[in-house]
């Protein structure tokens, strides 16, 4: 069995990967924590306690947008617990909008329930991501939609997991 772990972007729920569960083979088990809304970094702490209590000890962390950002964090933190990262529409700001953001009014941003602060921090981090420093097997999804075709969205990651043993 094949501990898959779904990583969903800020401010949605887990039931976003609902048809990606669906299209999964027999033999992985999907889990689905609720990382909440907040910057990728209260969400990696989230996710890390969602690990422990589950008792996953080597998992596969799929994450999409800011929960992309959450699972490269944990592959760089525990690689003992990773034994493939998917990374799918990773957030890749440019510095300029991280200048747009800084220059945003609060009142603006918090009529959309957006904290401020928690979207500074969240671009600066998004920019400053080394992929480097995981060293487990990693797929970059740069233009996936994983809602659009989960069928595919999930053939392409058991593709990458069957071509990379780990």
């Amino acid at each position: 069995m094949r501990d898959v772990v779904l990583l969903h972007p800020a401010g949605l729920m887990p039931d976003t990967w609902t048809d990606v569960v669906r299209s999964l083979p027999a033999d992985w088990k999907p889990w689905l924590p609720h990382l909440g809304a907040g910057p990728p970094a209260q969400q990696r702490v989230v996710a890390e306690q969602y690990l422990d209590r589950q008792e996953l000890r080597r998992v596969v962390l799929v994450g999409h947008g800011t929960g992309a950002l959450v699972a490269a964090g944990i592959a760089k933190q525990q690689p003992h617990r990773v034994s493939h990262v998917v990374l799918s529409g990773l957030p890749r700001p440019e510095e300029s909008h991280l200048k747009a953001a800084k220059l945003l009014p609060k009142f603006l941003l918090r009529r959309r329930g957006v904290d401020k602060g928690a979207l500074v921090d969240s671009l600066a981090e998004a920019r400053d991501l080394d992929l480097a420093g995981i060293t487990a097997p990693t797929l970059l999804i740069d233009d996936a939609d994983y809602s659009a075709d989960p069928a595919r969205f999930v053939a392409e990651i058991n593709d990458f997991l069957s071509s990379n043993p780990a």
